[in-house]
Parts: structure tokens; sequence; C-alpha cells
């Protein structure tokens, strides 16, 4: 072997694999001294990185541990890095090069992986300048040493989040990556100082001023940079597919290059989608859903697939595969926005997506059709709910929803687990829930098919087993631990899948329906196909003398196929010896937990159902049965704190004019000389509280009311002034009494900057904001109802539902 440099984490030599005779090069990683639950979970992370196929991306073929040293097997780059590259390149050139990086971490994001330490040194150069992103998964050995309880990783490319030692999400590599473009921009980063400086600078100070045209730069590439290292990640952008869509535009100015689809353009080959306008910019900063496909570069043409090539799938091409128009609008949607992952997740969200794929085959004959009408059904719901949730346009996304019922459209081998994490993150908080609830209402009297055949005798929409969270999927899923081991064999199913359409079709086709049909299916994860091949040998491997007879007769005498069997020779065509037998026996691990619990063969469907069809294991099979019978609609977290009334107090210039008159005639009289008796001074009731005026002396300007009745406080706003009746008519203050006596309260301060305060009457506390966003986070968190006219309480747009708290 050569070395082929050193670095922070260790060596890294070039090797050759002798087996596949290709060149590749090892990473052999420093002794961190981490303990060994960092050293498992850095295993894990590895292999969950390995299944990264994209052309950006350093590919890993394996990991390993010999003699307490970790090393790294992967792809072998014939360049530089960026870090050593970039200065000795144009700026447009290196635009271009972090555009790639930027696909890559949407796609990545796309797999539920973050990659946590993006810096230069950590894109890797070709000889021709494509970028590679490397070491996805080692940044767990630079974050975080549980021995030492250091915070160590790159600080000058370090988001906020993880300079405060915060849980991460994909939004933190947004935040580096845009380090990255301000210092290729303005030829260093922002910030400087000793680690701990630097890291305080990232997480409070904001950048220097970037100076981008005196430097060659637009105000947009200024106005990303700017986006990208927003201090909260909520206000990034939504992914990175925009980002790199904005970056190659630029870059293009910048090099001279037409752009895509101009005059001296050839005919594109196929339809092209449009390219992304500047201003998504401040949609993808609300954290609102954009299509990442729709923000591909109009001119960029599908590489051709070779003809003499099997074809091979990226995992996150789901959206563009399946049949069905309305469903591909839907994943988009809902996909557009990544999310993370754990391990956990993927592997309960997996199995029970293949249940729903599957589950009918466990059932007599006569019940197979009932049940695979209630897994279509159960996946096209989850699809439907998530989708209106997601979409902008809620009113047409329920239209839209209970026309993908109504046609009964086939969605279960386009779903992955991404869309099962978003559908049971609305059940997070008492408001999420109501919201859930809602959209469950409105589609359920948009779609016919949804009232007849989908509602449960109380007329709730309804079909049993929609998980509500994740201890609900424990109770679907074998326990197991999700080790490096098995996501290993995860991935080396997934090799075989992208290769080998013989095996997609089989599988498919072993699961029943007309999921083999769907060329969706072939994007399917691998997380949903392992539990489908381990049920499958489970199943081969448990039948029956009866239905050993009928396979013989089936396949000797009327010559049709046996799926299993088949099945099994394109297993051992495609997979090595050593995984189809991991395989095996993980399927002997599922026969032992299975075997606890045997459903009654001749019980009605629906109650196999409850017990989600030897899916189950031990005592917990006496609790599934509440997955499927209780509506999901009628949760409505009882803990949530609700609204007295749903449309606000409010109180308009004219009203506070009049009680600053009594107020101020109040104080005269009582400075009027012994014997004066003071007037009248007015207060008026604000739930258990009470709103006055006080008449200060501040000056003209500013106005000062005042909410009386909490124990030893009041709350202070100040106000435009309130001396003259002004705008009689404009409001001033909206507030929200609360069912715990808590306080919302919207005024216009007397800059007219609309703030808000937030009494939490259990708690004794105040809090004080400008941003709205800040309110309903902490209204979320509370668990309090959010009052739907919040922001518009104060406008001149503002309508009261009317009547009480419904």
């Amino acid at each position: 072997m050569t070395e082929l440099g050193r670095g922070g984490m260790g060596a890294v030599y070039s090797a050759t694999d002798e087996v596949l005779q290709r060149e590749v090069a090892i990473k052999v990683l420093k002794d961190q001294q981490a303990g060994e639950e960092v050293s498992k979970r850095l295993r894990l992370e590895a292999q969950i990185a390995a299944r990264l196929l994209h052309d950006n991306v350093v590919r890993i073929y394996d990991f390993g541990q010999a003699g307490g040293t970790s090393y790294l097997v992967m792809e072998k780059v014939d360049g530089t890095s960026y870090s050593r590259r970039w200065r000795e390149i144009t700026l447009g050139e290196r635009l271009m090069i972090l555009a790639g990086v930027a696909e890559a971490l949407d796609y990545a994001h796309h797999q539920g992986v973050i990659h946590r330490d993006v810096k230069p040194g950590n894109v890797l150069l070709t000889s021709t300048d494509v970028p590679k992103l490397s070491d996805f998964g080692l940044s767990l050995l630079a974050e975080n040493d549980e021995a030492a309880g250091i915070v160590r990783g790159t600080p000058n490319y370090m988001s906020p989040e993880q300079a405060k030692g915060q849980r991460l999400n994909y939004r933190t590599d947004l935040y580096s990556l845009g380090v990255m473009l301000y210092e290729s921009v303005a030829g260093a980063v922002p910030f400087t100082g000793t680690p701990v400086i630097v890291m305080a600078q990232h997480a409070n100070t904001p950048p220097p001023p970037l100076m981008a045209r005196e430097r060659g730069a637009s105000p947009e590439l200024e106005k990303l940079i700017l986006a990208l290292m927003a201090k909260r990640p909520e206000d990034r952008p939504a992914g990175g597919a925009a980002v790199a869509k904005i970056l190659r535009v630029e870059a293009r100015k910048l090099l001279g290059e037409a752009e895509p689809g101009g005059d001296d353009a050839a005919p594109p080959e196929e339809p092209v989608e449009p390219v992304v306008d500047l201003g998504a910019l401040a949609e993808l900063g609300e954290g609102r859903a954009v299509n990442p496909h729709a923000t591909a570069d109009a001119g960029a043409k599908r590489p051709a697939r070779r003809q003499d090539a099997a074809p091979r799938v990226a995992a996150a091409e789901a959206a563009d595969l399946a049949a069905s128009p309305l469903v591909r609008t839907m994943l988009r949607t809902i996909l557009a926005e990544p999310t993370s992952l754990t391990p956990e997740e993927r592997y309960l969200s997996g199995y029970y997506l293949a249940y729903l794929l599957v589950g009918s085959r466990r059932r007599p004959f006569y019940a197979r059709r009932k049940l695979e009408r209630l897994n279509a059904d159960r996946a096209r719901l989850i699809l439907a709910l998530t989708y209106a949730l997601t979409a902008q346009d809620s009113q047409a996304a329920v239209q839209e929803a209970a026309q993908l019922l109504d046609q009964k459209v086939e969605v279960r081998p386009a779903l992955n687990p991404v869309v099962l994490a978003k559908f049971l993150s609305w059940r997070d908080s008492p408001n999420r829930r109501r919201m859930l609830r809602q959209m469950r209402k409105a589609i359920q009297e948009a779609s016919s098919y949804a009232r007849e055949h989908m509602t449960d005798d109380k007329g709730v929409l309804n079909v049993g087993l929609i998980p509500r969270s994740a201890d609900d999927l424990r109770k679907i899923a074998p326990e197991r631990e999700v080790g490096d081991d098995l996501v290993e064999r995860w991935n080396r199913l997934a090799d075989a899948w992208r290769e080998h359409p013989e095996l997609r079709e089989t599988v498919l086709r072993y699961a029943g329906g007309a999921a083999y049909r769907d060329p969706s299916g072939a994007a399917m994860w691998p997380e949903v196909v392992y539990p489908l091949v381990e049920m499958a040998r489970w199943q081969r491997g448990r039948r029956s003398r009866l239905s050993d007879a009928w396979h013989f007769l089936a396949s000797r005498v009327l010559h049709l196929p046996d799926p299993g069997e088949k099945l099994h020779r394109i297993l051992t065509r495609h997979l090595a010896p050593r995984v189809v037998e991991q395989i095996d026996r993980s399927a002997v691990q599922l026969e032992r937990a299975l075997a606890r619990v045997e459903p009654d063969e001749e019980a009605a469907p629906e109650d196999q159902d409850s017990r989600a069809a030897r899916f189950a294991q031990g005592a917990e099979a006496s609790r599934i049965g509440a997955i499927a019978a209780e509506a999901d609609a009628e949760v409505v977290g009882g803990d949530q704190v609700a609204l007295v009334d749903v449309d606000p107090i409010r109180f308009l210039q004219g009203e506070l004019h009049e009680l600053w008159k009594e107020a101020a005639a109040s104080m005269q009289q009582a400075t009027g000389g012994p014997g004066a008796r003071p007037a009248g001074h007015r207060h008026t009731p604000l739930g258990p509280y009470r709103l006055t005026v006080v008449p200060s002396m501040r000056g003209a300007s500013a106005g000062q009311v005042v909410v009386q009745g909490m124990p030893s406080k009041q709350l202070e706003l100040l106000t435009p002034s309130l001396r003259t009746s002004g705008s009689r008519s404009r409001p001033i203050v909206a507030a929200w009494p609360y069912t715990d006596n808590s306080l919302l309260l919207a005024y216009q301060d007397f800059k007219s900057v609309q703030r808000f305060i937030l009494w939490d009457a259990p708690r004794a506390r105040q809090s004080t904001y400008t941003d709205p966003a800040e309110v309903y986070r902490e209204l979320e968190a509370q668990g309090m109802e959010i009052p739907e006219a919040m922001e518009t309480a104060l406008s001149k747009s503002f309508r009261p539902q009317g009547g009480r708290r419904r």
C-alpha cells in the first residue's frame, strides 16, 4: 500500500481490491478512545453512509475494525481536495464545484443521512474538478468525545446549533456549505480566533459584510450566502437542490456561458422543467415545501442509460418513477424537504410498510381480498393525509387527496420510511394533532369512497392499524437490535436490487397485488425490501403438508411457478452465499418471535389484523388491537390548553383613548388639593385580569397599557400615543385568554412594530416576542392552542369567526 496523505482522523493509503480488481483508498482511523458505544455508532453510521450512490459522493465499500483500529475502504479519487485547489481557480469554477456539493448533500439528506462535518478538506476533486463529498459518518469522531465531554468538530465551519451542542438536523450541513461559499467569495472564513471564540461567533454574531460586488459576485449570490448562514435552522433553504440551481446560474454568468435553452442551444431531447426563480429563497427560508425536481437545471439532460446494461435505480427516484402522476406530485411535495432518520426509525418504518405490502398473504384465501383492500387503503390514507398537511394550497390538496382515495390508486410500492416519519410528525404536539384531525375530516367529506368504505361504526375515518407513534410500530416489527450487521445486509440487498430487475419483479410479485407493475417499486428502500425477503424465506420454511402438496401439483402438473422457489433461486444467484445465510438466520429469529403468537386461522380478518398477522410477539400482541381499533382522529391530546374563545378581545385606538382620558382626569383630581376626590378609573375585564391605560408622562410619542391581576406582577405595553383618538378604528391590542388563565397579547408598540407577550399562568412566567414564528413554537412546546388569527388580529383584514370556543 502507498500512503496518500494524513489528516486529523488518520492516514489514507492506496490499495487494490484483488477480488473486484479496482483501485481503492483505505482510511485507517486514529484511536479516538471514545468508548465502545461511540465506536458502535460509528460503525452503524458508516454502514448507512455506504448506501449513498451519487456522482458527487465518495462511495464507501467496506468498514471494519481489527486490533482496536478502525478502517474504511472507499472509492479512490484521482485528484486533490477543494481546500488545496480553490485558490487556484476562478470564482465561477468554485461555484460549479460547490453546486455539486449541494447536490450531494441534497441526495444524502433525502436518504436521511447528515454529514455534520462539511468543509473544504472533505470535498475531494477528480482530475477534471468533479467534486466528491467524503467522510460521511466519520464526523461522529470529530464531533463527540464522550470520555472527555469535548466538542471537537471543525469550528470554522460549524453551525450555531452544533456549537451549542444541540440536536442537529440536515440544515446544519447547509450552514457549513454557506461558510464554504462565503470563504470562496470573500477569500477567508467569516470568523477567526481560538476555537471557543469562533464557535461563539457562529452561534451569536452575524457574518461580516461580504462586499460581494467588489469580489465579482452578484447580490443574488450574497443573498444565498446569508440565507445559508442564518442562525436559526428553519430560516435556511429547505434543501440543497435549489441551492445548486442558483449556484449554477451564478457560475454560468461568471464563466460567460450561455444559459441552457438560449437561442444557440440545441433543442432538448426530452421535456425539461422550468428554472427556479431566485425569489424561491424567501419560500425556502420559511421552510415551505419546494419541489426539488423543479429546481433542476432547465438544460441539464439526464444521462442516457446504456442499452447493454441493467438499469440502475437510485433510492431517491420514487417520486419520478411512480406510475400515477398524482402520486408523483404528492411524493415530490412531501419529500421536497428532507428529514433525518435514526437506524431504528428506518427499521420500524420498513417493517410496517412491508406489512402493508405482504400482510394479506398471511390470511386464508377467502380473507385475502378484504385485507388487501384494507392495507391498500391504509397506505393511501397515510399518503393523502401527509400530502394535504404539507401542501401550501390545502383546499386543492384535500380535493387531490380525495381523488387518490376515490380512484383507489396503488401507492404502497412508492412509500418509504421518510413518508411515514413525516406522517407521524403530525402527532408530535396537540396543535399538530388538531390540524391532522381537521384534515382527516375534510378529506372524509370530500371523498365518497372514504365515507362508504373507510369509516368505523362511529362515522370516523378509521381503517385501523394506522400508527400514532414509534411505539405502535414496535408492536408490529420483531424486536431486534439495529446494528451495523443488519445495515450491512440492507446494503448488500440494495446493491442487488438496483442491479437486477428480475430480483425486483420476483420480490414484488411475491408481495402480491399489482405492486410489481408500478415502476416506483424499483426505487423501494432496502429497509422495506429486506422484511419482504425475510418474510418470504420464513413462509417458505414453514409451509404445511397441504401447502407442499399444492405447490407440487401446481409446479409439476399445472406448470405454475412457485414464487418461493423462484425467489430462492434468484437470491442465491445475485447475493453472496454469506448474505443469503444471514437472511435465513434472520428468518429463523423471526420464526421464534412469531411462534409465540399464532392467530386463529378461522378468526375474522379484522381480528387477525388487530394482532398484526403474526408480526407481533409475546405480550405485545395484546396491545396491537388498540392500533387497529382506535380511531386516530379521536385521539385529541386532552392535555392541550384550549382558548376561552377563538376570537380575540380587541382594543381600538378610540377605546384606549377614552380610557386614557379617564385615567388622566382621575390623576388630576387626585392631585387637586385637600378635599379633592378622584374620579372613577375604569378597568376593562380581560379574562381573570384587567386592562387599563396609564396616563404616562413619557411624552407625546408613546402610550402605556398595563394588564393587572397577576400575583406581584403586571404586564406593561408601550403603545402609540393615546393622548389623541387618532384613527379611532385602528386596532392596538388583541388578547386571547386560555382556560388555564394564561394570556396571549398582540400589540402595536410606539414604533408601530407588532409585538407579542405570553403570560404562562401555571409557571408565572412572562415571555416577549417580535417574531410570530417564535410564538408559534412556544405555544406548540407548551401544548397551548394556537389562535388562527394571531398575526391578522391587528390588521384590516381581520374577520372574526364568531361564537365562543367550539
